[in-house]
């Protein structure tokens, strides 16, 4: 592994394993974020050499340092070159019937754990800009087309998306005289895992659904 070192989250299926194959097959060294160790295998078995996986839940504060500690210690002097924030999943259903529970558990993954890996890794930026030159350093967010347009049933995802651009916008400006880019990704439909999770959810909350008094 090179020292242009990249953490992408959310590797284990979709749009974060893409990113993280073609990175490593690009010549980054790539540390991809998963929660099992089955699917680090699987990538490192796809992308070779370049790619390592490394345990990381972002909505669990704890993952978040051990992996922080874990990343500074592979990186070293070097630094991270980039972030691909990316884990993310998708709570449906009627506003009407989302719970709070569930309306929290879609903003600790898509906007609290972003935030939180971003805060703790920033450090580990900065030593490779300062190493490198202003401008080597990138953090990119997968936001989504829903933070642009809402559709029915799709009002928490929506709300999260929406957040975390609003979120990318302050950082990017915060961080531009340090000579760390910030980018938001909004890509349209994609066929992903995410769906057929969000799916399964929806299931689950239906028989649920208390009836309407008029």
């Amino acid at each position: 592994m090179n020292d242009r070192f990249v953490l992408v989250t959310g590797c284990s299926t979709g749009i974060g394993k893409a990113c993280a194959v073609y990175l490593a097959k690009s010549g980054f060294s790539v540390m991809a974020g998963v929660r099992r160790d089955q699917d680090a295998k699987n990538l490192e078995l796809i992308a070779g050499s370049n790619l390592q996986g490394i345990q990381l839940d972002i909505a669990d504060s704890g993952s978040i340092a051990a992996a922080t500690v874990k990343i500074a210690e592979i990186t070293g002097d070097s630094g991270l070159a980039g972030i691909v924030n990316n884990a993310g999943i998708s709570v449906p259903g009627p506003v009407e019937f989302v719970s709070r529970e569930d309306w929290r558990r879609q903003f600790e993954v898509n906007v609290f754990g972003q935030v939180e890996v971003t805060r703790e890794l920033l450090p580990l930026v900065r030593r490779h800009v300062a190493a490198r030159g202003r401008g080597a350093g990138r953090i990119v967010f997968i936001g989504s087309i829903a933070g642009r347009i809402t559709m029915p049933m799709s009002g928490p995802y929506s709300a999260s998306k929406h957040a975390i651009a609003a979120i990318v916008a302050a950082l990017r400006m915060e961080l531009r005289e340090q000579g760390i880019h910030v980018c938001l990704i909004e890509p349209g439909a994609i066929q992903s895992e995410i769906w057929r999770k969000g799916i399964e959810f929806a299931a689950t909350i239906a028989p649920d659904a208390p009836p309407r008094e008029f």
